[in-house]
């Protein structure tokens, strides 16, 4: 614990000097009524009041997510109840949302995310062109079900709107914040995060605004293996600028540009937690004294291991007022994400398959235009027009000696091994529109369509002329896909008093198709996933604004579901559509302030996701009721990674202690019932439930100056894994990840504004 607190005194002598204005939380008490105030969402591309949209929603200030450090995407699902996370491999941007028990069951550039993640107005189409740590932001709405009427692009299950905080004209002002913690893992690995900003006015009419954030997170997996070139724990640069120009009060001009540097592996580490007493690595095991299990956090990778990512973009945002009322805005912009990841295949000392070599490269452009009426009348509306291009490419090699050590051949660069390239570019225009008929003060009625035309191709090539023994076919592939689509919306909503609204609607989702990376012509096309989902829900603010209390339930169905397999026959990952999947639950968000300074959140979901139709799902290795061909039937089995219960509970207490001094105290839990990895139910994979809690204590000066935190994550440390899976290069052997949240950390913060 030395280095922690040595570090943490020199941290807060460097930000003690750092001074502040408050920062509003949208969830903040209203100081008349000392009820909640209310919470403005942008879940209809309008400002609203949370609870007059008829969209099942958890939204999350950014103070909300700085009392729980969370500064990272894979932590979101511990503040939002029906969001979970599901991340397959080491790849960096490989995680993707899931929500209702529905994500992308991928780590593949060829297919959409079934639940998007949009930044400011701009949809990212694929999840790597937002992958970096949460910087500047004023709130996260997390919507539950389709949502595609708005929002650009089509999201079938679910969206993440991340929106940061604009410049603020007239006004100089800043931030200076630094955390320092020590976490639980094999050596005491050691966190940090240091984060600036600052606003700048430029005349009557401009500001800017400009971030800054380093983190550096040490390996929670430790290698007991000495390899050159390798990184396994995790350092990140993120910057941000944004302009805001308001020439007139009709026209505003909102510029914004981003970068963001990851280097190492980070969470992407692996361990072994099953090896068979007869595998190829059972006896590495034994020499270096590592014992297979579900606490073993130490593995022996024996070949380079590092991940580099490079990912940013440039936006512009115009809007204009016209004197009807009438609003016009366009969202203008480009991205890129950059990516070289090298990954030791069969994870030992042993090379059987030592080098997994990635490249890849994705970029988007995309323009947004749309109008939208005044609000206030007896029809609202908006209307719009959306335009992406996007490109990727890949570069894969994969190479090793399988076991020998006897050098290959002259000529060739090892025993076994191919080399796969892809390029695939996707076009994808709409026109959508939303209206509103405001029948009565009390009854409101809501309805949308959105027609899609996606234009896909792909060109794969594979080549292994350069090792004695290819793995897979050699050739090349060109494909096409070419997909005409229209999704609607039909909503209804009821006041049934002045605090308490009920609202019903039902939905028809897409989701575009996409590609399997390979040459071989029996590999599926991958057909666009459509999901139709019925919701009904109540909103109520009572007792004089100190309980909201909000409860939606949902029964979502999905036709031709875009699920991914590994294929023990052909020793790597397929993409294939299940026939049909269905979805039914019910979401609770509630807030209470039962006493001065003392408020609960709570956030409680519970989804029973299951295939209805899965026939040819790839069989786990030696499954006893595999077919010949090497497929089993999973319809009835659960959804990867889908507790049927999810809690989430969070008390703040705040008082004075002096006229210019307060003290708060924070407890959090967030609990989940069992669940599995694997759609065939492998036993193997199998995660049991379990139960976090956070907790915190601090002080702050009344006006926000400065404030300072003591805090520990997970302080239980219950050792809880991201993802569990079989090792493709020895069947029947398992490895498991872990993450941030995987161990007990704990840590200090301060935070100064001037």
């Amino acid at each position: 614990m030395k280095k922690i607190w040595t570090s943490a005194i020199a941290l807060t002598a460097a930000l003690a000097a750092a001074a502040p204005a408050a920062a509003q939380d949208a969830a903040a008490a209203d100081e008349q009524s000392g009820g909640f105030g209310e919470i403005i969402v942008t879940a209809q591309k309008r400002a609203e009041n949370l609870q007059d949209v008829p969209i099942s929603a958890t939204v999350l200030s950014a103070d909300q997510l700085a009392s729980r450090q969370i500064f990272d995407p894979s932590q979101l699902q511990l503040v939002a109840p029906s969001l979970q996370v599901k991340s397959f491999n080491a790849a960096l941007g490989a995680s993707n949302f899931s929500v209702r028990g529905v994500g992308t069951l991928s780590f593949s550039n060829t297919i959409e995310a079934s639940v998007t993640s949009v930044i400011d107005g701009v949809v990212m189409g694929n999840p790597s062109l937002g992958f970096m740590n949460y910087l500047d932001l004023a709130q996260i709405e997390v919507l539950n079900g389709p949502q595609g009427m708005l929002f650009g692009k089509n999201a079938s299950a679910g969206l993440v709107n991340i929106t940061t905080r604009r410049p603020e004209l007239g006004r100089f002002d800043g931030q200076v914040m630094g955390e320092i913690a020590q976490m639980k893992v094999p050596g005491d690995g050691l966190l940090y995060r240091l984060q600036g900003i600052v606003n700048v006015p430029l005349g009557d009419n401009a500001a800017l605004r400009v971030s800054a954030s380093q983190t550096h997170t040490d390996p929670v997996i430790k290698n007991l293996v000495a390899v050159p070139g390798s990184q396994y724990g995790q350092d990140q640069t993120s910057l941000r600028a944004k302009l805001l120009w308001e020439p007139t009060s009709q026209l505003s001009i909102f510029i914004a540009g981003d970068y963001a540097h990851s280097s190492g592996v980070g969470s992407g580490g692996s361990a072994d937690r099953i090896v068979r007493p007869t595998s190829r690595f059972a006896a590495e095991n034994d020499d270096l004294g590592i014992v297979a299990g579900p606490d073993n956090f130490f593995s022996s990778y024996g070949a380079p291991t590092r991940a580099t990512f490079d990912v940013g973009g440039l936006q512009a945002n115009i809007d204009y007022e016209f004197a009807s009322g009438h609003t016009l805005t366009s969202i203008t912009a480009w991205r890129k994400f950059d990516a070289d990841n090298l990954f030791d295949s069969d994870k030992h000392r042993i090379n059987l398959l030592d080098t997994n070599h990635q490249l890849s490269k994705i970029s988007q452009f995309t323009e947004e235009l749309r109008l939208a009426s005044p609000v206030g009348q007896f029809f609202e509306y908006q209307l719009g027009l959306y335009y992406y291009d996007s490109k990727s490419d890949s570069d894969i090699t994969a190479a090793g000696a399988n076991g020998l050590t006897t050098p290959p051949p002259a000529g060739f660069e090892a025993w076994v091994g191919t080399r796969s390239t892809g390029s695939m570019t996707s076009k994808s225009y709409a026109a959508f529109g939303q209206g509103t008929l405001n029948l009565s003060d009390s009854f409101r009625f809501t309805f949308g369509g959105r027609y899609t035309s996606d234009k896909l191709k792909l060109r794969s090539v594979s080549d292994a002329s350069d090792f004695v023994i290819p793995l897979g076919a050699a050739g090349s592939r060109d494909q096409r896909i070419s997909e005409e689509n229209f999704s609607w919306r039909v909503g209804a909503q009821y006041d049934l008093t002045d605090d308490v609204m009920a609202y019903a609607s039902v939905a028809r989702g897409y989701k575009g198709p996409g590609f399997n990376l390979t040459i071989d012509p029996r590999a599926p096309l991958i057909m666009p996933e459509i999901p139709t989902s019925y919701e009904a829900g109540i909103k109520s603010t009572l007792l004089d604004r100190h309980l909201i209390f909000n409860i939606s339930g949902y029964t979502s169905t999905f036709k031709n579901f875009q699920a991914q397999a590994f294929d023990t026959a052909s020793n790597g990952y397929v993409l294939l559509n299940a026939g049909a999947l269905k979805s039914r639950g019910f979401e609770i968000e509630a807030s209470a302030l039962p006493a001065e300074g003392l408020v609960f959140n709570l956030g409680v979901s519970y989804v029973d996701a299951f295939f209805s139709d899965f026939q040819a799902d790839r069989c786990y290795p030696f499954q006893p009721d595999c077919r010949a061909n090497g497929t089993v039937d999973s319809s009835g089995n659960r959804l990867p990674n889908v507790p049927k219960w999810t809690v989430s509970l969070t008390g703040r207490y705040e008082t004075p202690v002096s006229e210019s001094l307060a003290v708060f105290l924070q407890g959090a839990l967030y609990a989940r019932t069992k669940s599995n990895f694997s759609s065939t139910e492998d036993p193997n994979t199998n995660l049991p439930g379990y139960a976090l809690f956070d907790a915190s204590i601090g002080l702050k000066q009344i006006d926000d100056k400065y404030k300072l935190t003591l805090f520990c994550r997970n302080c239980f440390d219950k050792r809880q894994p991201t993802f569990i899976n079989s090792n493709s290069q020895s069947r029947g052997d398992y490895y498991h990840m872990f993450g941030l949240n995987s161990f007990r950390t704990l840590g200090l913060a301060l935070e100064g504004r001037f």
